[in-house]
């Protein structure tokens, strides 16, 4: 087995800082590790913590040989911090992992937008979380987040609904489903997209490893948007760590009277930038990197324009987008007047009809059927 892989998979599964590593491969060496014993491990900067679980790995004899022989047979890999296909931006985050168990094709050095909230999400919030989901997806961006139930599991549905790429980061190892009925998410996800975890296989899912994982989540992604958010959920944790390391956090307004929106309404009054239409956020993101991802692309095929199939639209859906085509230039009261729904219905279905490209904005506060 190769030293190098053999130092990373045990550094990584004691929990030991990349600084580490990258010192240990530098100065004496990745085969050094097992021989040099206490002393060299204090020259490393282990705590004694990782000590003791560095040593206990060390008695279970051929623990390395037996992680790759899983790693195998579950179709993963390991990336190095140091080498290939390893995200350069997580080196932004205080603490780097060594290494990611990766399955699946994606390239997780693309351009990558992060969708989380909470997991008891309303009817109104997972059809956002869709709707960004499809739209990041059409914009030709990578769509990343947690695969818990609620907002997670919807960014990612919206994002495979419509072909696109999306990867989901674990709080356990790869080969435990959590929670156990995203097993089928998690199967379609690995086919175009990618899971991902720092935590070796067998690893449980205790409450403190999901932090971990959504440090993950911001390091990968250019920006984060919350979609509904109590104060005290993962979510808010997530959009901390973003705004500490300089990353763009974006939110979704919501109805101040409601548990469920207090977070992320209180992430808008500290600075969040408000996600009040899905089309001009997308027109935000493909302005940044879009013209980035054309330059890459060469050919005719790649020129050539995509064409997603017709959505299947609610009976809402339709009745509001029959208003938008008879005439645009449509205010929010406009609409209400004349479609007959509810302002909570009304704007689901108008960030719907936006993501899948068939309502636009037509000036201030103003909608129209696309053309």
């Amino acid at each position: 087995m190769d030293p190098k892989l053999r130092a990373a998979l045990l550094l990584n599964a004691a929990r030991a800082p990349l600084e580490a590593f990258m010192r240990l491969c530098g100065d004496y060496g990745p085969d050094e590790l097992e021989g040099g014993g206490e002393r060299l491990w204090r020259e490393l900067g282990l705590r004694p913590s990782t000590q003791e679980r560095l040593a206990k790995l060390l008695c279970r004899g051929e623990w390395p040989e037996h992680e790759l022989e899983r790693m195998e047979r579950a179709g993963a890999r390991f990336l190095m911090a140091d080498g290939v296909g390893y995200p350069q931006r997580l080196r932004d985050l205080a603490q780097p992992p060594i290494g990611l168990y990766v399955k699946g094709p994606a390239d997780l050095s693309s351009f990558s937008v992060a969708v989380v909230g909470t997991r008891r999400c309303s009817a109104y919030g997972k059809s956002v979380a869709e709707g960004v989901g499809r739209a990041l997806a059409r914009a030709g961006l990578t769509v990343v987040s947690g695969g818990a139930r609620g907002i997670d599991a919807a960014g990612h549905q919206g994002c495979l609904s419509v072909g696109g790429v999306t990867v989901s980061i674990f709080g356990t190892g790869l080969d435990c489903v959590y929670p156990a009925e995203h097993r089928e998410l998690f199967e379609q996800i690995a086919e175009r997209g990618a899971l991902v975890s720092e935590f070796p296989f067998g690893t449980s899912g205790e409450p403190w490893r999901f932090p971990e994982r959504n440090r993950l989540i911001v390091g990968m992604s250019g920006r984060t948007v919350v979609v509904e958010s109590p104060e005290d959920s993962g979510a808010m944790i997530t959009a901390r760590l973003a705004l500490d390391i300089g990353r763009e956090v974006w939110c979704v307004p919501g109805r101040i009277t409601e548990t469920v929106c207090r977070g992320t309404n209180r992430l808008l009054r500290d600075g969040a930038q408000p996600l009040i239409d899905i089309e001009d956020f997308i027109q935000c993101v493909s302005g940044h990197y879009g013209q980035l991802v054309l330059d890459l692309e060469v050919g005719e095929e790649a020129a050539a324009p995509r064409h997603a199939p017709a959505p299947e639209l609610t009976t809402d859906e339709r009745v509001l987008l029959a208003v938008l085509q008879r005439q645009g230039g449509r205010t929010m009261d406009d609409l209400l007047a004349e479609s007959g729904l509810d302002f909570v219905t009304l704007q689901t279905c108008l960030m719907t009809l936006s993501a899948n490209g068939l309502a636009v904005s037509s000036g201030p506060g103003r909608f129209s059927a696309s053309a």
